[in-house]
């Protein structure tokens, strides 16, 4: 680039910065010309002075383990050329259309960069790019200048939905340069501020078991009525004294077995926590040093209330409102910085997030993005998945692929014997997920790939957040009524949608009727 002295100057960015190299870091200021168009630029620096100058040239190069893997070049002579483009990692290659990457790029810049103080929601379907863009607005918040005095990663705390996605989130931070920022789930956090040691957690599947349904149904009634806190003693007095006024005979008698298995799920911890809040909210122990006059240093602890700069939610579709408001109700006055990620279309639990007035949130419309465009799966599966009823979009860019292939098969153990011929037929290398409702189903085929390593036999709950090169949805079928609440209907719609957006190259549907008959 030139400035308006017409001095020469070339400027590199990289994922760290190397000042002796030249090269600064992509959180830096002059780090949005990235995104600027040929021609006349500007940029505003850490001290508020504002450059200004000419583009004339802009290379782009992906640099693994020493070599170039990719290089785009653009520059007042010429548009943007992809140069060179060696075939990346399987997960990637599908979708890294350099034109593509450009757009999302310039579009999620300002996001990354966008104002810490207060909260903000980044939503979007399934494979659209949500938490990348996420992870690195945290990386942003952390590392950047502007923010870094304000962040640290002792005072952010990452929200996800189970141990493997934690292990997943916590590697993705590091690859950002990012350590030692907490990534726990909801349950765990939970467990630890309520001091209870000696409990097992449990997530229920909704939409599949009616008898399920009912009894957390009930336990959502008593978490939302009047009903004053108890004053027993003791996790499951407490709890069954407040169940008792809204929960049928049968359904306590369960709830008795479950205290007896020493067992809680989401809403026994939500009602637990809305007690403890009540008491004058949550509190932290943490050390203080004071210096004595003989030069001593004397180490105290201290009870403080418990604050975080930064708390981000992943999957926050899948939250009570009550939990979203105790969350809250830990965030620094000072930042206000709560980082909503998720998809209201997947909405797969029983009372989860509906309305954000329930949660005394109120998101402005300048921090709330909405990624409308999903380049994961092939045009092939996105069509079908439109086809069936489903409102999304199918970008030409999309590449193409093989057509959704959706077989009729009455028996279930004809089924499973149809799954595993097809499987046997895929590239060795390939990530496959087996996916059903049914527990009985999920036994079946869990026994029928027991020796295939890069197969993957899930409930569709557990499979939120993952993808497969090939999924292979089995008896979704008969799991769809017609006859239910329209809260399971709901349900049992997002789960069926959640399971076809796994896929990124090849989608089987494997039933007793085709799913666009159903729906």
């Amino acid at each position: 680039m030139s400035s308006k002295e017409g001095i020469l100057q070339t400027l590199r960015f990289g994922k760290f910065a190397f000042i002796e190299q030249g090269i600064f870091s992509w959180t830096s200021p002059a780090a949005t010309l990235r995104f600027g168009d040929i021609g006349p630029i500007q940029y505003k620096s850490h001290d508020g002075k504002t450059w200004s100058g000419n583009l004339s040239q802009k290379d782009q190069l992906m640099i693994s383990g020493g070599n170039i893997v990719f290089m785009t070049s653009e520059s007042s002579e010429y548009g943007r050329t992809l140069v060179y483009q060696e075939q990346l990692s399987r997960r990637k290659s599908g979708f890294i259309l350099p034109e593509i990457v450009a757009r999302m790029e310039r579009a999620q810049d300002d996001v990354i960069r966008a104002g810490y103080r207060g909260s903000y929601l980044i939503s979007g379907p399934a494979g659209s790019g949500k938490t990348t863009l996420a992870f690195h607005r945290i990386a942003y918040l952390l590392q950047s200048p502007d923010t870094a005095q304000i962040f640290s990663q002792d005072n952010v705390i990452t929200f996800v939905q189970d141990e493997g996605t934690r292990a997943y989130f916590s590697q993705l931070l590091q690859e950002l340069g990012i350590h030692n920022v907490t990534v726990t789930t909801f349950a765990s956090w939970a467990f630890e501020r309520l001091n209870i040691g000696d409990c097992t957690y449990i997530q229920r599947p909704n939409g599949v078991d009616e008898a399920v349904d009912s009894y957390e149904l009930e336990k959502l009634s008593a978490l939302r009525s009047d009903a004053k806190p108890s004053s027993k003693t003791g996790t499951f007095s407490i709890l069954r004294e407040i169940y008792a006024t809204r929960m049928s005979e049968a359904n306590l008698a369960i709830f008795d077995q479950q205290a007896r298995d020493r067992v809680l799920d989401r809403y026994d911890l939500t009602v637990l926590l809305c007690r403890e809040q009540g008491y004058g909210g949550f509190t932290k122990e943490e050390e203080y040093f004071e210096q004595k006059k003989n030069f001593r240093v004397q180490r105290h602890k201290q009870v403080v209330p418990l604050k975080y700069g930064l708390i981000v939610v992943d999957e926050v579709q899948n939250y009570l409102p009550e939990q979203i408001s105790i969350l809250r109700s830990c965030i620094d006055d000072a930042t206000q910085s709560m980082l909503y990620v998720g998809d209201l279309a997947q909405q797969i639990f029983l009372g989860t997030m509906r309305n954000w007035d329930d949660a005394g949130e109120a998101l402005l419309d300048d921090r709330k993005v909405v990624l409308d465009k999903v380049y994961r799966s092939t045009k092939q599966i996105m069509r079908y998945i439109q086809d069936i009823g489903f409102p999304v979009s199918v970008p030409e860019e999309l590449r193409d692929g093989a057509d959704v292939v959706e077989v009729e098969i009455p028996n279930v153990e004809e089924q499973i014997a149809w799954v595993r011929e097809h499987v046997a037929s895929q590239k060795p290398e390939a990530q496959i997920g087996i996916l059903s409702f049914s527990a009985d189903t999920l036994s079946a085929l869990s026994q029928a790939f027991t020796s295939h390593p890069n197969t993957h036999v899930l409930a569709i709950h557990q499979a939120q957040g993952v993808e497969f090169d090939a999924v292979y949805v089995v008896g979704a079928d008969s799991n769809i009524s017609a006859k239910t609440s329209e809260e399971r209907a709901k349900i049992q719609r997002d789960l069926l949608y959640v399971a076809l957006t796994r896929a990124m190259d090849q989608l089987y549907i494997v039933g007793g009727r085709t799913l666009k008959g159903i729906l």
